[in-house]
This record gives C-alpha cells, structure tokens and sequence, in this order.
C-alpha cells in the first residue's frame, strides 16, 4: 500500500502531536509512526493506546528515515529539539512543528535544516485543557484552522505537502507571515489566557473570609469565562517568553480600555459604559456569524 506519509516521526507525543498522529492514521494516510517523548512512560501509554508504532528517548532515532516530522514540545523547547536531531535526518524530510509562537521558532528551524531537507511553520488552532498522550483523539482538528508562516526560502512542494496533512486531519489552513502571526494570537488566544489566569488569581488573593464567598456563589459566568485557567501553566509561560513583545503590546492596549472602564464606573457614567456593553455584545455577535468555527455546535 502506498502511504502519503511512509514514516511519520512524532517528536513530542502529547494531545497535539498524538491527535496529529491518529488523524492521519485513520484516514490511512501514514504507515509507522516513531514517537519521541522524553519519559519512557509516555512513550509506553502511546503504543497501548495505538498513538505509535513504537518509540524512543533519543530524538535522532527518532527521526531517522522519517519522511514528515511533526515537533510538538513546549515552544521554548522547539529550536533547542530540532537542533538536536537535524543531524539525521534523511534528504528531502520536510519538518513542521506546532507552537503557537512563530517569531522565535521559524528562522532559527530553517537555518538547521541539512541540505535537500525542509522546515515549514505551522499552529493549528487547536487545543483542549487536558495535556498528554491521553487527552489525543483524532477528531481534534476537525473544524479547526491551521496557520502556516512560510518564508521566501520555503519549498513550494514543502509547503504543499504540510497544507495537505493538515486538511487531512480536518484543519482549515491558512498562510501569514510569521511576525504577523504572533501579533494575532497575541490578541485572540494568549491575552484571553492571561485575562482568564488573572481574574483566577485576583479572586484567589482576597481576604480568605471573602474569598470563601466569592468563590461559594461562582456560576456559571465564572465556569465559563476561567475555564481555559485549567490549561497547562508551563505551556502558557513558555508562551509569554516567547512571544513577549507582542503580548505586552497587547497588554498595555487592554490595560488602557480596563482605566476607561474604571474611569466609566467611578463617574457613574451608565450611557458610556451601555455604549461600551452593547458595541461589545454586537462586535460578539458579529464575529460568531462570520466565523462558524467559534459557533457552539
């Protein structure tokens, strides 16, 4: 049987990359997959969940006679990964990861590549609060959007072949410049984060007797509007390391529209902050019409 992927190298076995990994294999697009994880026990929970063929610790075993690598560790941990296993790589391998930072992570990949090799950016939007092997499942991309971010030296014929894997896994895919990249998600994905772990912490540090009654009468506006708190606390730093520049661009733009809010609540002014309450419902409303992804199925 002719596989579109013969051998798949998963460098980083956790939801991303193991969802990646079943998805591909349940549209009988892959023959072996080779996991690379940094615990043993990882690499054991996802050959007995059927994630992997079979496994090793050592990231240049790994890749050796893959034709695609997908990297998926913590972003901080991406350039430091493909370094290391560069080296053997087989000609014409094309690699891609799966941070959700471009900036720090596109250039630096490119330039290990071997000769006849090839790195092409990517993020799929896509994600749960649950980390690990376990958490995978093939249907996480369906619905999804991946952005790919190739430069003046991506291979057409790379690219192609990384847009194809993505929309085999059921990924819209979309192409942006990597610096353009980040200043997005800045704004859509990693400034909600820190909003959710902010108003966490900011309950969590009032006087214990309010604190009890606080978080006693939560409901489901607290449920919902913290739920991604319950992400993975490491992935997140790793994220605002890496992409700090545009973070706190988008920080102090956030932190401007909270001092007219305050200023709004302190005068009293209701008209004003009616005015704010309702262009931000219909700018909502909006932006869920447009975008049948975000839409509650």
């Amino acid at each position: 049987m002719s596989f579109f992927i013969k051998r798949l190298a998963v460098v980083g076995v956790g939801l991303i990359g193991g969802s990646f990994a079943q998805a591909l294999r349940e549209q009988d697009l892959v023959g072996e997959v080779i996991g690379v994880a940094r615990s043993q026990r990882t690499l054991d929970k996802a050959r007995e969940l059927g994630v992997i063929d079979s496994g090793t610790l050592d990231p240049q075993q790994g890749v050796a006679g893959a034709q695609f690598v997908l990297v998926a560790p913590p972003v901080c941990a991406i350039v430091p990964t493909v370094q290391q296993f560069a080296p053997a790589l087989s000609r014409g391998a094309v690699v891609t990861d799966a941070g959700s930072v471009k900036g720090s992570i596109v250039a630096p990949c490119e330039q290990l590549m071997p000769e006849g090799c090839h790195f092409v950016g990517s993020h799929p939007i896509a994600g749960r609060e649950r980390s690990g092997v376990e958490a995978a499942f093939p249907a996480l991309f369906q619905g999804s959007r991946t952005i790919l971010t190739p430069t003046e030296r991506t291979a057409p014929a790379a690219l192609e072949r990384v847009r194809v894997a993505w929309e085999a896994c059921g990924s819209q895919v979309e192409v942006m410049a990597a610096d353009h990249h980040d200043r997005v998600l800045a704004a859509t994905s990693h400034l909600p984060h820190l909003m959710a772990y902010n108003v966490v912490k900011t309950l969590s540090d009032l006087e214990q007797d309010i604190q009890a009654e606080v978080f006693r009468y939560a409901a489901s506006g607290f449920r919902d509007f913290t739920r991604i708190a319950s992400s993975d606390p490491t992935m997140w730093r790793d994220i605002c390391l890496e992409n700090r520049t545009a973070i706190c661009e988008v920080l102090q733009r956030f932190r401007g529209d909270l001092d007219v809010l305050l200023e709004l609540v302190s005068n009293s002014d209701g008209e004003a902050l009616h005015d704010v309450f309702a262009r931000s419902r219909a700018t909502r409303e909006r932006v869920l019409k447009e975008n049948k992804i975000l839409r509650t199925p």
